[in-house]
């Protein structure tokens, strides 16, 4: 087995969901993939291992340059409203209503070997009500279409080495994206100012955009679909980071809660509404001392 690591900022939300994407990645594309924190003086990583004696970040980093989108739909009547293209999947909705703008979708490409791999995607649209279905409002905005399309086209113009070394880190100046990872929102109330009305408003023309991380976000997609943070209340969620190389099994539940036999480190972050019907924001995140 071949292992990576790269640097993550535990402390950011976006980051941990984002190493449970890259799991959930490697597992598919390479075969039992394991992974799990560290952290110390020197910094704090992530460790990743799978089958074979390929970089598992590489092999994922390079699947997600070439991957396509498809959105999957329960009826023939109902297709993704800004134009990705929708497969008729019999009973995929789990909503009772499903909305074209909450369809789940599915990443596909080739791995190195040239074989077709899907990675399933799309939290928001499994209608259990699980914690979490609210880090995206397609109501308010941009469709998942559009805000996975916008993290698949900075992706590609991203450097493949950089990244592979620090793909959190890797920068973009995006349109909407899912709001996963704090560094990419500005609160107008905490800022002193709306990058959004100085672009948009009567006097525009100042082209202000917040920097942008689109491989953590699109990640974090990937991460959330089989695990959820911990739900304190409307206003606080709690996600767990661990010591010991886990597989996905394990790794999602060490996410959300506490495995007896891993040591681990504990978030809080608040989560609210800063606009009346406007996405969730991430204000805040303390971790819980023991």
């Amino acid at each position: 087995m071949a292992t990576a690591s790269i640097p993550v900022h535990v402390f950011n939300p976006a980051q941990a969901f984002a190493c449970i994407g890259f799991l959930e990645a490697a597992d598919v594309l390479l075969g039992n993939a394991v992974g799990g924190f560290q952290w110390g003086q020197s910094g704090d990583f992530f460790n990743l291992s799978g089958d074979g004696s390929e970089n598992p970040v590489r092999t994922v980093l390079s699947f997600l340059k070439t991957a396509e989108v498809k959105w999957l739909s329960p009826r023939r009547d109902l297709s993704e409203r800004d134009g990705g293209c929708t497969q008729v999947v019999p009973g995929i909705a789990s909503a009772a209503d499903p909305k074209a703008p909450d369809l789940p979708g599915i990443l596909y490409g080739n791995d190195d070997d040239g074989l077709e791999r899907e990675i399933p995607f799309g939290y928001w649209a499994d209608g259990s009500g699980r914690f979490a279905t609210t880090f995206k409002k397609s109501t308010n905005g941009a469709s998942s279409h559009v805000r996975v399309k916008n993290a698949l086209d900075a992706i590609k113009r991203l450097d493949l080495e950089k990244a592979v070394c620090d793909p959190f880190n890797q920068v973009d100046r995006t349109e909407s994206l899912f709001r996963l990872d704090p560094r990419g929102v500005v609160d107008p109330i905490h800022g002193g100012f709306s990058p959004d009305s100085l672009r948009k408003g009567a006097k525009g023309g100042i082209d202000m955009r917040v920097a942008t991380y689109p491989l953590c976000e699109l990640l974090a997609v990937i991460g959330l679909e089989c695990t959820r943070p911990e739900r304190l209340d409307g206003r606080r969620f709690a996600y767990s980071v661990w010591d010991r190389m886990l597989p996905p099994l394990l790794a999602r539940a060490a996410l959300g809660g506490h495995l007896g036999f891993v040591s681990g480190r504990r978030f809080v972050v608040e989560h609210v509404e800063v606009k009346q019907g406007g996405d969730r924001k991430m204000t805040d995140i303390r971790e819980e001392l023991t």
